[in-house]
């Protein structure tokens, strides 16, 4: 006798996932889909799953919805994000007046001398000038402030959080950062690039866990509402120990049957050796929480003019960027990462940091052939005509965020010119190349919005508020087509997380991750998604985690 069925979905136009060319799984067929304790009983037509009909059998009809895979979001900073929605919110400030105003707002309401924290501002909204300590100094007295640039490689320090730092005009640049000075009077503007941010991460207090706990919880449950049944964590962005602070914070919610979605937390490159011993005595995790990545940068970002180039910038022609890292004791610890059984997940924007990283790559592939295989590139967005092809012929993952072309794509031709810009997100080229894509949003740096991230990697229009509109789309031979950003947004996840045995298709086996649409994406335009086409439910291990308000279901 058949397996009885806790669940039956019945009535639903099913999208199964999965590796491309799968004949079994391709293309959207009408059926149903059975669950039995949170793992996938049966898919397919509906006269044969619901030969797994049992007397305590629940129907659940779909009303002919679409039923796809939950998407994986295979970069976020689940922490910063997360604590980023109880702070001051810069997003969008096109002025200095409502830069500064959004700060003041929350000085009166925050008690004297704590911390005030945040960010997501961005220059290019007002016109491309830094702000300056100035600006917060006369309306934040003694609280000390930092605000972080929306890609989190720049900050902007009041002076009483320059002065609990100990950053003066006499402090020097680190190596590998770079302190932002007035040009007449050596006087730190309060801009501090890459690694000269480490001294005030230092100066402010550890958090706690139920903040942590608060954070994490909050940040997955919006990525519920929004499909998203596993996220691969990079980590926190400040003190290397909220890593290991969060991690250690997931375990608990995972034994105590609190974590909402599925994640897999990677920890900092320069504590591969902990990492690596956590593995071997705890292995790599289970159920809804996985570890065993680690990750590392190579260079800055695109927006700070801090990614490494070949080639100079055009708007700061003594500058290529730079790494923001000792690349020799990068290596090592990569080399020392792999041979441990861990995953690099590694940090690469410009063309030249990608090239350093796939060269890199190539030398340790003599020495250990299967293992880097694993390794990952992070965001890989401006690249070299060397670099697609090495993409391509060794199939490396390119995690990558098709909502960063909204901030990026407005100065890309200013920054680096035409030429260098067509290699710029190119999703295309890397598909149809042999790379592995993996679709992430690198949230709270870009929204976590899968639908959205679709839209974007398919039509490639950016926004009329950021110069698109009627123009067109912006290099749209790099565009992917619908079923290949869905797998790149759900199989290619969890291909590059390790956990594809389990999830990132809907087979029979893996664990009850799956989402119900309003509409049919394969049957309307490419603008609807994420407008017309939006999510009803969505389950993680067969259990209703999300229900949209409005949703009839």
């Amino acid at each position: 006798m058949a397996s009885e069925a806790d669940w039956i979905f019945t009535d639903a136009r099913i999208w199964r996932g999965g590796p491309a060319g799968d004949s079994a799984t391709e293309g959207v067929r009408k059926g149903a889909l059975a669950l039995r304790r949170g793992r996938i009983l049966a898919v397919g037509d509906a006269s044969e799953v619901m030969g797994h009909r049992g007397p305590d059998t629940a129907i659940f009809p779909l009303g002919g919805r679409f039923v796809m895979p939950g998407f994986v979001d295979a970069h976020v900073h689940l922490l910063t994000g997360g604590l980023r929605l109880f702070r001051v919110d810069l997003r969008g400030a096109s002025s200095r007046q409502e830069f500064v105003q959004r700060v003041a707002d929350r000085t009166r309401i925050t008690p004297d001398g704590e911390w005030i924290l945040g960010g997501d501002w961005n220059q290019e909204d007002w016109g491309g000038a830094f702000p300056d300590r100035s600006w917060l100094d006369r309306t934040t007295g003694d609280n000390p402030v930092f605000l972080q640039r929306m890609d989190l490689h720049m900050g902007l320090a009041n002076s009483a959080a320059l002065k609990l730092a100990g950053i003066s005009a006499e402090t020097p640049d680190p190596e590998n950062g770079r302190i932002d000075r007035n040009p007449e009077t050596g006087e730190p503007t309060g801009i501090l690039r890459e690694r000269a941010m480490l001294p005030v991460y230092d100066a402010i207090p550890d958090l706690s866990d139920e903040d942590c706990i608060a954070a994490m919880r909050t940040g997955a449950i919006g990525a519920l509402a929004l499909g998203i049944t596993q996220v691969h964590d990079m980590g926190a962005v400040q003190k290397l120990s909220e890593s290991w602070q969060s991690l250690r914070v997931l375990g608990r919610l995972e034994a105590e049957g609190r974590l909402p979605l599925r994640v897999n937390s990677a920890l900092p490159i320069r504590h591969w050796e902990r990492a690596a011993e956590l593995v071997r005595t705890e292995g790599y995790g289970g159920g809804r929480l996985r570890w065993g990545g680690v990750k590392a940068f190579v260079d800055g970002s695109f927006g700070s003019s801090t990614a490494w180039f070949e080639e100079p910038y055009l708007h700061e022609p003594d500058s290529h960027g730079g790494p923001v890292c000792d690349l020799e004791q990068l290596e090592a610890d990569l080399t020392g990462a792999l041979e441990n059984g861990l995953q690099p997940v590694v940090h690469a924007i410009g063309d030249r940091a990608n090239d350093w990283l796939l060269a890199l790559c190539a030398k340790l592939e003599e020495r250990t052939p299967e293992v880097t295989k694993a390794l990952r590139v992070e965001h890989a967005q401006h690249l070299s005509e060397d670099g697609l092809a090495e993409f391509g012929r060794t199939g490396r993952f390119a995690s990558v965020q098709p909502l960063h072309i909204i901030d990026d794509a407005p100065w890309i031709e200013m920054k680096i010119g035409e030429e260098r810009g067509r290699r710029s997100y190119a999703f295309g080229s890397l598909a149809a190349g042999g790379a592995r894509v993996a679709l992430g949003s690198d949230w709270p740096v870009a929204p976590m919005d899968p639908l959205g991230a679709v839209r974007t990697a398919m039509t490639r229009i950016l926004p009329e508020s950021v110069g698109g509109g009627e123009g067109g789309p912006w290099n749209p031979e790099e565009r992917l087509d619908l079923a290949t950003a869905l797998r790149a947004h759900t199989w290619g996840g969890a291909l590059a997380g390790g956990w594809e045995a389990e999830t990132g298709s809907l087979d029979p086996g893996k664990f009850g991750d799956f989402i119900v649409l309003s509409r049919d994406p394969f049957e309307v335009a490419p603008e609807a998604l994420g407008r017309e086409v939006r999510v009803d439910l969505t389950f993680v291990d067969g259990i209703l985690a999300h229900r949209r308000d409005d949703s009839p279901l």
